[in-house]
């Protein structure tokens, strides 16, 4: 039993050492470069300065939202920002410490503004105060974002404003 248990022990610790030495796959951004990404995120969404995103996000970058379909590129994403910014003029973000992957950056953050414009064409500004949760993961790429997913539920939001889910079905009995 002794030599079965030194065997064994031999065993894990020989599966240690070699799965220890395996050549970790680097990073595609470098450190100072999440640091960098970390600040201008932080500016760009405490503020709304749209010149911030042509140094956060490559040119032909794709972001993916919840309020939204995908865009690609900064002159859409800067779209995105102003129309942002126009419903919540005091949009404010809290970043929490990055989990760095090989060639990802994921965030959890915490978003509060209070709706003083349109959100849409048939939706007016509530002046009320809404706040959520959500998760940001951006891939990286020479420094710079190439493609984002942003990830919150709109539900609760819209609830916050006070606007009410209503059925397709019953919006047709209505009519």
């Amino acid at each position: 039993m002794k030599k079965f248990l030194e065997l064994l022990i031999f065993l894990l610790f020989l599966i240690f050492i070699i799965g220890g030495c395996q050549k970790q796959e680097e990073r595609t951004f470098t450190d100072a470069d999440a640091q960098r990404n970390h600040e201008n995120a932080t500016n760009l969404w405490n503020g709304g300065d749209v010149t911030i995103v042509d140094s956060l996000y490559s040119e032909e970058a794709l972001y993916h939202n919840a309020d939204f379909v995908d865009v690609k590129g900064t002159a859409k994403i800067k779209g995105f920002v102003k129309w942002v910014y126009t419903a919540y003029p005091d949009f404010r973000i809290t970043l929490d410490e990055p989990q760095k992957l090989k060639d990802r950056i994921i965030y959890t953050f915490q978003a509060a503004g209070t709706n003083d414009g349109p959100l849409a064409e048939n939706m007016p500004a509530t002046s009320k105060k809404m706040s959520f949760n959500g998760v940001s993961i951006s891939k990286i790429e020479d420094g710079k974002i190439i493609e984002e997913w942003v990830y919150y539920n709109q539900l609760p939001i819209y609830k916050q404003l006070g606007y009410k889910l209503v059925p397709v079905e019953e919006q047709q009995l209505k009519k």
